[in-house]
């Protein structure tokens, strides 16, 4: 506690002398020390105003160049530009679309009363719609806006239009397709320059003094903007005409763009006088923000106020003097010792109370102080628990939104969002560019008419609906809405929680295929067995019947090859014998006659035999044929059994080490000539990096080749068509291999040319028995083998497909690693 101090004595004159003294010099301790103090707090107060207000107009220019480059983006983005100026590309001349495109130039300028001029040019660089008809067909192909607009969002810096003469400001922006991001033109908004002046001078910002005074002040005070060529782009308060034409080449200036540092402090300006000054760094122009005042008057009330402290302090002592001889005890010490209180408590010594005998207003005046000083420790204590209660609270609330597994937001009564957690990265969207935009921005346009029904739900319920991430694809969720009203029950916001089920959906589609192909696989293993029996008893019947065909045909053949002609020649031998040794006349023509007869009947049945021979060697070559197509027909049906078989066994795969590359290259080394014959380009595309993986080669070869050939018959019959109709098309069949390390996969893609899939047939092609070829020829089995093969491997196969664009396959398989091998090695 601090006590009294007695200021008398017994001795009257000689403490009246020490008073005096002791009151006199500190009045001029405290004057000169104050002096001082004021003249640095002022002229930190004037750095620390100069430096407030050349952030103010900083963050003015900043949205105005930030509004600018957004409404280029947002005009180079509108659907009617894209579409018309599309359309001027591929025909210039045509006079309707220009007018209609000139006059929707005249409507986007009249958006900003700031816009003096909206044009767009076209590949060429010819300006082919303007708000200003003057500039339409105008060359700018060597303009800044246009050299780099084209490659993304372009502010060109302060210029003097060449034929206007207006100074202005460019934004540019690139006009693409809205799909393939095809290069259509360049859209160039022309920025009054002069709103800089405007901002610069604080004319018509409705910034009054009393708030930084970014009008220009006194006498001397001035704020301009010095471009990278050290010219100024605004006007100078001193100088007529500066604008592009007066340079800065000052010290704070360079230090600018050379090093991007902003200065502070006293320094020469571009007409070398001192001045007070703040500089800021605009980097996306490279422009240089001054605000200025020269020295000698910012120091002017400093002078003031030093004739004035004289003043007071003359006056101060002389009212000392007078008044010592009157002051008592009594009232001094107090005031004194409540001062110094006042001071330990405003230096944060809330703990320090005055102790007082007085029972006048000075003893109430203490009292009060010591009452005070309480309430002010009781209410500090209580602010910095209510702080930390409430920072404790504001980080759990933002942990639990940051990190939530669901998506969750809060719209406007109109539906535009308000907010949305970190989730919506998820979809490659970032909070800032969904805040502000309609819920139906996420929506496909066959959600969107049912918009109020999902968001203005009042039932609690969920809703399963589709949205579009910023790629555009389509993305299953599971949202709950909950309104949000005031206590007089208006609608004032609307929760949203939103799930993504994109992957379980997909999950679950593949689940129902294998599904479905297992109840099919279990089917064709019945009916193999029922349908193998009678196949193999045909090829049986088919196979002994070549054989009994052989031996008859063996049997004629000796028949036929019987010499009876010869015999019949040996018996007429005979006979002309028996007349030379027969004595009996009568009864050598009887024998003669008798052997005549048989040589009649042997030469009868000789022919005979010769015609039977040719009747079987006429229909012999129809009957082997017919026997001989039974047996590759029974031949054929055994190999689609035998197919059948393969798929509802579905074959445990002999698993390996091999190299994804090595097995596209046998592959293509084996069909690849024969496609090339078939007029299809094979190109390889494949990475290096590829690991090796555990898999079946010889099912994978069978997997590979199985896609490759219905692509080439795809293609084959897209150029067929293509031939009729006139066209001309090309077959390319394209195989590579990637690998997706973050997902532990290796992708092997088969890509064609050919006609496609359409929609409806695209969710079938895995069925058992489903072809797509007219021909009758295809069994409809390679492709659901396929898939059994690749499933055994825990792999998945992925089909992108569009009508007379080609399809394209793309098969994943997981790494295994090499010690999982030689595990299985040594539990063989």
């Amino acid at each position: 506690m601090i006590k009294g101090v007695n200021l008398f004595s017994g001795i009257g004159r000689k403490l009246l002398c020490w008073f005096l003294l002791l009151s006199i010099l500190p009045i001029m301790v405290v004057a000169i020390l104050t002096y001082r103090y004021a003249r640095e707090t002022i002229k930190n107060e004037l750095i620390n105003e100069e430096a407030f207000i050349a952030e103010g107009i900083k963050n003015h220019i900043l949205t105005i160049l930030n509004a600018g480059e957004y409404s280029s983006q947002f005009f180079a983005s509108d659907e009617f530009i894209r579409r018309h100026l599309e359309m001027l590309n591929n025909n210039p001349d045509n006079k309707h679309i220009i007018r209609k495109f000139n006059d929707y130039m005249v409507y986007k300028t009249n958006l900003n009363k700031d816009f003096y001029e909206t044009f767009v040019l076209n590949p060429a660089g010819i300006i082919v719609a303007s708000s200003n008809k003057k500039s339409i067909g105008r060359i700018e192909f060597g303009a800044d806006y246009f050299t780099y607009g084209k490659h993304g969002t372009y502010v060109k810096d302060v210029y003097m239009d060449e034929n206007t003469g207006e100074y202005s400001i460019a934004f540019a922006a690139p006009v693409l397709k809205k799909r393939g991001d095809k290069f259509l033109g360049v859209l160039v908004i022309r920025f009054n320059a002069n709103r800089l002046n405007e901002i610069v001078t604080g004319k018509k910002t409705g910034i009054k003094d009393d708030a930084g005074s970014f009008l220009r002040r006194g006498m001397t005070s001035e704020a301009y903007i010095v471009n990278k060529n050290y010219m100024l782009i605004t006007s100078s308060r001193f100088k007529e005409n500066a604008i592009l034409k007066q340079q800065s080449k000052t010290e704070p200036v360079t230090i600018a763009l050379h090093y991007g540092k902003e200065v502070t402090g006293v320094y020469k300006n571009y007409m070398d006088k001192s001045v007070i000054g703040a500089t800021r760094y605009l980097k996306k122009t490279g422009w240089i923000l001054l605000v200025e005042t020269e020295e000698s008057e910012a120091y002017s009330p400093i002078s003031k106020f030093k004739n004035r402290a004289i003043t007071v302090v003359g006056i101060c002592i002389v009212a000392v003097i007078f008044i010592s001889f009157f002051v008592s005890r009594g009232i001094i010490n107090p005031i004194i010792l409540l001062v110094n209180g006042m001071k330990r408590v405003a230096q944060g010594d809330l703990n320090f109370r005055l102790e007082t005998n007085l029972k006048d207003e000075l003893g109430e005046l203490t009292a009060s102080f010591n009452l005070m000083t309480d309430d002010v420790k009781d209410s500090r204590e209580k602010l910095l628990k209510l702080k930390a209660d409430l920072e404790e609270r504001k980080e759990y609330l933002e942990s639990i939104l940051r990190y939530a597994n669901e998506l969750i937001f809060t719209l406007d009564t109109h539906g535009n969002f308000t907010f949305i957690n970190p989730k919506i990265k998820d979809w490659n969207y970032s909070e800032e560019e969904l805040i502000g935009q309609h819920f139906s921005s996420i929506l496909p346009d066959k959600q969107r008419k049912n918009i109020d029904q999902i968001i203005y739900n009042s039932s609690a319920r969920i809703f399963e609906i589709e949205v579009l991430d910023k790629q555009k694809y389509t993305r299953n969720i599971l949202l709950s809405t909950s309104l949000i009203k005031n206590i007089k029950g208006q609608l004032i916001s609307i929760l949203g929680v939103a799930g993504d089920v994109t992957e379980f959906r997909r999950l679950e589609k593949k689940l129902v295929q294998s599904d479905r192909l297992a109840s099919i696989g279990q089917l064709v293993a019945g009916i193999a067995h029922e349908v193998n029996n009678p196949i193999g008893v045909i090829y049986l019947y088919s196979t002994e019947s070549l054989k009994l065909y052989e031996k008859v045909t063996n049997s004629l053949k000796l028949v036929s090859s019987i010499p009876i002609s010869d015999n019949a020649n040996q018996l007429t031998e005979v006979i002309n014998n028996l007349d030379k040794g027969t004595n009996t006349e009568s009864r050598k023509d009887a024998l003669k006659i008798e052997l005549l007869h048989i040589v009649d009947d042997l030469n009868k049945y000789c022919k005979e035999l010769v015609q039977i021979n040719n009747v079987v060697n006429k229909h012999r070559a129809f009957l082997y044929e017919y026997l001989e197509g039974s047996v590759k027909e029974s031949v054929r049906c055994k190999d689609l059994i035998s197919g059948l078989l393969d798929f509802s066994r579905q074959k445990e795969p002999e698993m390996g080490m091999s190299n994804v590359n090595d097995l596209i290259d046998n592959v293509l080394n084996v069909v690849e000539k024969q496609y090339r014959k078939e007029k299809i380009e094979v190109v390889r595309m494949l990475e290096n990096n590829i690991p090796d993986i555990m898999m079946d080669a010889r099912q994978m070869e069978q997997v590979i080749i199985n896609i490759a050939n219905n692509a080439v018959l795809a293609m084959k019959e897209a150029v067929g068509k293509a031939e009729h109709l006139g066209t001309l098309r090309k077959g390319e069949l394209t195989i590579g291999s990637r690998f997706h390390p973050e997902r532990e996969y290796v992708e092997i893609f088969i890509k064609d040319t050919g006609i496609g899939i359409s929609k409806n047939d695209l969710s079938r092609i895995f069925d058992p028995f489903f072809t797509t070829r007219k021909d009758g020829k295809g069994t409809g089995l390679g492709l659901s083998i396929s898939y059994g093969i690749v499933k055994m491997h825990d792999g998945s196969i992925e089909v992108e497909s569009e009508v007379w664009k080609g399809t394209t396959f793309k098969i994943f398989l997981p790494l295994k690693a090499k010690k999982e091998q030689e595990m299985s090695v040594v539990k063989l």
